[in-house]
């Protein structure tokens, strides 16, 4: 068995041997007492509750970045000082527009390897009972949307339930869903208690290009509850209304 410990300011490659390790640690760059921390998550003193805030594909090609590279370059996988500094400077055009992220796999229909808010833990999580105060949002309103969630697990846990927003998306092109939201909840071993996350009116909107302004889309959103952008374990629909 074997425990892989990623230090790394972003993504990288694990496609070919991900699926090997027992299990992975992506530990980013812990500071000074970042090697405490991950000695008490190996141990098993403290349950791992860590999100992704990014996500990793498993092919850069699939990465909205991987065509803007300019033809006749070649990506630098290595550390050289001098000839970066040598290296010409070049334009580049970011054109994926409001698709950013997560939000282009979702557009794209591209399954990344781990996607945006994923994260494990030594216990396992229960949602249930989605609530809305209202099915109807307005301008100037705050909507509180719950559930229930409780540790199915026999170790003491803490999740991170993300809330995502799915538009009409008729007005303009919007993304498939956007985080709107989160709450965080340590749970005992059975324990359930439900939690409660606002989402205000001003929150549903989008940009106008056509009227540089920000708009908001008549009609019905779903709202999603889960576990990443990728483990939607609730869903209900609201109904935005623009006056």
């Amino acid at each position: 068995r074997s425990l892989v410990v990623v230090n790394s300011g972003g993504g990288i490659r694990m496609t070919g041997w991900h699926n090997k390790a027992s299990a992975i640690i992506y530990g980013w760059y812990g500071g000074q007492t970042g090697n405490q921390a991950l000695a008490e998550i190996i141990g098993g003193e403290v349950s791992p509750s860590g999100k992704l805030p990014i996500s990793i594909e498993k092919e850069f090609a699939d990465s909205p970045g991987a065509g803007y590279l300019p033809e006749g370059e070649e990506l630098y996988v290595g550390w050289n000082g001098e000839g970066e500094q040598a290296h010409p400077i070049f334009d580049v055009e970011y054109s994926e527009g409001v698709f950013v992220g997560y939000r282009w796999y979702d557009k794209k229909e591209i399954e990344p390897l781990y996607p945006f808010g994923h994260g494990l833990s030594y216990t396992s999580f229960e949602y249930s009972d989605l609530r809305l105060s209202s099915d109807e949002l307005a301008p100037g309103d705050t909507l509180s949307v719950s559930c229930k969630v409780r540790n199915a697990g026999d170790r003491t846990g803490t999740e991170v339930v993300q809330l995502y927003a799915c538009p009409p998306g008729k007005a303009q092109p919007r993304p498939v869903r956007e985080l709107k939201g989160f709450a965080r909840v340590e749970l005992k071993p059975g324990e359930a208690r439900r939690i409660d996350i606002p989402l205000e009116w001003e929150a549903l909107r989008y940009w106008d290009p056509d009227s540089r302004s920000w708009e908001a889309e008549d009609g019905e959103h779903r709202i999603q509850l889960g576990a990443s952008s990728r483990k939607i374990h609730l869903e209900c629909r609201v109904i935005l209304r623009k006056r």
